[in-house]
């Protein structure tokens, strides 16, 4: 029992280093300057699907975690997972309070639903975002705890509106999320599955302390523990007044006479669901990657987006770029555009045009949605063009020379040029200088638009010609 005392210890230690990485890793990565990418990002299997890349380290740490899945169990989501940190330190304070506390003690107690523990939705949510991850609409992003514990980092709304649902299921049911919404834990579930090592209970006084489990995955009254629930958190087995639980090889050798204390074998009854969870999953995901997504859009996207349904697939709505901008010109997209297009970035030019000479956005990106270029090539593609309002440019309205607009353009060469025509104003004749757009010069960059005198502006940048 000082053993699972000791991993109870370790368990504190592991999973605090680790949620202290991730935020180092989340502050670094917003600094362009740091080299630092996302690496819970980076080195996670259902994120890596949205966009297969052949890097060896990625494959390689992938690759390990699953063996060591394979090996141990679900051991990420307690010890590595920095979202189920999150949810742990958020049921530690919901416990500590008066109310919390209360109910706490009141449902510590109650008898377990271990059908709806065995049988957790979070295994159809995996099984209907699987075919999304590789075809529209994109579902993975508002499923993903990696994705959402960088929103709430962010202090983006979205991201502490997401904190309130998780501080009140803290009141209902520990780690709510990773019990029956989580994708990325029903995935290292299912590989749990098959591990090699696996938590069991040899006896039981049916104290009922196994209730504490926070997975809800031990059932002492049929001396079960359920693999792919379990996270090997070690919370309650020392306290164990048999000594009922070990940890060791999950078959027992051949040919031996059972154990007094029956423990649990899956019946066909319980793989026929599971198979049908999944199957059903898979059947409604398939069909709504068959549904039509609106993907053609007006919003204006980062610097390098050239084709908009590979980047509404790859952008998994975290934000990073969001909080990197030095000009604070992208912005976070509304429901108005559509559910396809639900929080991903767009640029607005309201105050500011897009630098020249910053790749901000690209360099910080977790998963190549807005893809790295080189300078030369990040300036020259056009994020849109801009067009000109000749009812609202001084030049042409008042027949006043103006011309801001010329004299921001970065373009070398000039996207924007004067065009000079003598005209007659007040019985005099002059001389007027009208902007006019090059369009093949012009990279949308919105520098022009920012900076344009009149409100609302004379010139701005869309999509595409108008």
């Amino acid at each position: 029992m000082r053993v699972f005392k000791l991993l109870k210890y370790l368990l504190f230690i592991f999973s605090g280093s680790f949620l202290a990485l991730f935020t180092y890793i989340f502050i670094r990565s917003l600094d362009p300057f740091s080299l630092v990418t996302n690496y819970f990002l980076r080195f996670d299997p259902l994120i890596f699907l949205t966009n297969i890349k052949n890097d060896p380290l990625t494959i390689g740490i992938i690759s390990l975690i699953f063996v060591l899945t394979l090996l141990l169990g679900r051991f990420f989501c307690g010890w590595i997972c920095p979202m189920g940190t999150l949810i742990e330190i958020i049921d530690f304070i919901t416990r500590i309070i008066p109310f919390g506390s209360a109910l706490f003690r009141t449902k510590k107690n109650q008898p377990l639903n271990f059908t709806f523990i065995r049988h957790s939705p979070s295994l159809f949510i995996l099984a209907v975002i699987a075919p999304t991850i590789f075809f529209m609409p994109p579902v993975l992003q508002f499923f993903h705890p990696n994705i959402w514990i960088v929103r709430i980092f962010s202090l983006s709304l979205s991201g502490i509106i997401f904190l309130a649902p998780l501080i009140v299921t803290s009141l209902i049911s520990r780690r709510f999320w990773c019990r029956y919404i989580c994708p990325l834990g029903a995935l290292y579930g299912l590989i749990a599955k098959f591990s090699i090592f696996s938590l069991k209970i040899k006896s039981c006084s049916h104290c009922t302390r196994c209730n504490a489990c926070p997975m809800g995955a031990a059932n002492y009254k049929t001396g079960e523990i359920i693999k792919s629930q379990c996270i090997l958190c070690f919370e309650y087995e020392y306290s164990c007044p048999t000594r009922g639980f070990e940890y060791s090889l999950h078959t027992l050798p051949p040919n031996l006479p059972k154990p007094a204390f029956q423990t649990y074998s899956p019946s066909r009854r319980n793989f026929l669901r599971q198979f049908s969870t999944l199957v059903g999953g898979l059947a409604i995901g398939s069909i709504l990657s068959t549904i039509e997504t609106r993907t053609r859009t007006k919003l204006l996207r980062p610097p390098g987006v050239v084709d908009e349904t590979e980047f509404i697939e790859r952008c998994l709505r975290c934000f990073q770029c969001v909080r990197s901008c030095p000009n604070k010109i992208i912005k976070i997209t509304g429901v108005e555009a559509g559910f396809s297009n639900f929080l991903t970035p767009h640029l607005s030019f309201e105050e500011y045009g897009c630098d020249y000479y910053c790749q901000v956005c690209q360099t910080v990106c977790p998963n190549g949605a807005i893809p790295l270029q080189s300078l030369k090539l990040k300036q020259i593609t056009p994020i849109g063009k801009a067009k000109i309002d000749t009812s609202l440019c001084v030049v042409y309205k008042k027949a006043t020379n103006c011309l801001v607009c010329e004299e921001f353009c970065p373009i070398p060469e000039k996207a924007i040029v004067p065009i000079e025509k003598r005209v007659t104003k007040d019985k005099k004749s002059i001389t007027l200088r009208y902007p006019l757009v090059i369009t093949s010069r012009c990279n949308g960059c919105g520098i022009c638009e920012a900076n344009c005198p009149v409100t609302p502006k004379a010139i701005q940048v869309f999509k595409k010609p108008i």
